[in-house]
């Protein structure tokens, strides 16, 4: 039971003899300032007062009814461990104090007839309730520590009723280069970007108003030398907190990560505006060929003729793809029962030719965009022969059929980039557009599939692809 705010000493006085009660109240108030003394003759009402009160401290006769002073003593420990509890007695034995200590007493006093012995049982009052609450002042610290640093930040801040900075780390001058004692007191959005402030306090606002939320925004936070910094704040109203007191804020420095964002968003510019590029200008000059090709066939006879407007057919479709994407979207898909040997066989001599081994470990047929499908698997091809220097590519069923993989023995790459390959522009080759493996991943995504990408057994790459429908 926590202590009042006040310095007031609550002491609960269990003794069987009223009379001897209200005189042991009596010394104590002279001896205590601002004491507040109440009594109990027997230990079950007392237990049932520390149920619905405060008590900084309880004196305990040994002799009473229903409970000696042993029994109520363990009952108290069990509803308030940490609570001050004084026997005091006139029955004093080494077998009772033996016991009490055991029970887990705070202090053992046996009644005499002299008046002082009032003066240090006021003693042993004073000095158990300072004891607890210089332990609860470091419980409350402790927990205000773990409270704050519950989740990783840059820095932490708590905010006031008023929307002032009562509290913030001194890390903040890593961040911002701000001292705390600069920011203390003042309002909490004092250094955020005009343009964000609405953002900010709307955020802020939903907090309070809502004590059960944890809300998370982004905006510009002023340098000291006045600059930008991009930060993410977290919120957690803590107002029934009695250690916080205050929405607690989790501050992180993101302004990499933003610079990293909008590199990208630039980068994706620029590759949608080379496939804008491709889908207009590519279109043109391949209906100039395709024209050129049928003149050509008219008038000579050739072998290669039907597989060179296969092919011309082939690159418009791929065409009318990168305009779909180039625009935002992502191509229809027209899913059927595919033999995916047959489609990777194909594939391979479509872009590689001769050169290399493809090897297919069973027969297996997918639900999938035939068309789509051949996007992904050539990609694959290109990327392992041309990039990753590999001489063999192998594709095979994933462990219960959850769907496929493409290995190969290629160079492979360094397992921190993982996780980049799929991105538009990534490439290892100066010669690369970076595109090939995006479109894989644009591929998966329109069929709702799943990509995973580790070393081969070989040294090379493993593409995985689960959720796949497999017939």
């Amino acid at each position: 039971m926590q202590h009042s705010s006040s310095e007031t000493i609550r002491v609960l006085h269990v003794e069987d003899e009223p009379s001897f009660a209200e005189l042991t109240a009596e010394y104590l108030r002279s001896e205590l300032d601002d004491a507040e003394i109440t009594f109990e003759t027997r230990p079950d009402s007392a237990l049932s007062r520390l149920g619905e009160e405060d008590f900084d401290c309880i004196i305990s006769d040994y002799n009473m009814p229903e409970k000696n002073g042993i029994e109520f003593l363990k009952a108290v420990r069990e509803l308030c461990p940490g609570l001050p509890f004084i026997l005091f007695t006139g029955r004093g034995s080494e077998e009772i104090a033996s016991e009490a200590i055991s029970a887990g007493v705070t202090d053992y006093l046996q009644k005499g007839t002299s008046p002082d012995q009032y003066t240090v049982l006021a003693n042993r009052v004073k000095n158990a309730v300072s004891q607890r609450r210089a332990e609860k002042q470091i419980e409350e610290t402790r927990r205000w520590y773990q409270t704050i640093l519950k989740h990783s930040s840059d820095y932490v801040m708590v905010v006031n009723e008023m929307g002032k900075v009562s509290y913030i780390s001194p890390a903040i001058e890593r961040v911002l280069g701000y001292t705390p004692e600069e920011v203390i007191g003042s309002g909490s959005f004092e250094y955020t970007h005009p343009d964000d402030i609405d953002h900010a306090v709307e955020a802020l606002s939903e907090v309070i108003s809502d004590p059960e939320s944890e809300v998370t925004v982004e905006f510009r936070s002023q340098h000291k030398d006045g600059s930008w910094r991009w930060i993410e704040v977290r919120g957690r109203n803590l107002f029934d907190d009695p250690v916080i007191n205050g929405v607690m804020v989790n501050v992180r420095d993101i302004t990499e990560r933003k610079t990293r964002e909008q590199e990208l968003r630039n980068e994706t510019d620029r590759l949608q505006n080379v496939a804008s590029f491709i889908s207009h200008d590519m279109r043109n000059q391949l209906s100039i060929l395709s024209g050129h090709i049928t003149l050509m066939s008219e008038n000579t006879k050739n072998e290669h003729g039907n597989a060179t407007t296969d092919a011309i057919g082939r690159l418009e479709e791929m065409i009318d793809k990168i305009a779909t994407i180039a625009e935002g979207g992502k191509p229809s898909t027209h899913q059927t029962s595919v033999d995916l040997e047959a489609v990777a066989d194909a594939c391979w001599r479509n872009t590689i030719g001769s050169d290399g081994t493809l090897s297919v470990e069973s027969e297996l047929t997918v639900t999938a965009d035939e068309s789509q499908l051949q996007s992904l698997l050539e990609n694959l091809f290109l990327n392992a022969v041309n990039h990753g220097d590999a001489n063999t590519v192998r594709i095979g069923p994933l462990d219960e059929l959850r769907g496929f993989y493409v290995s190969d023995d290629g160079s492979g790459i360094e397992e921190s980039e993982f996780g980049e390959i799929f991105t538009a522009g990534y490439t290892t080759s100066e010669a690369g557009t970076g595109l090939g493996l995006s479109i894989v991943k644009n591929v998966a995504e329109t069929h709702g599939w799943s990509i995973d990408v580790r070393e081969s057994e070989t040294g090379g790459l493993r593409f995985e692809f689960s959720d796949v429908s497999i017939t």
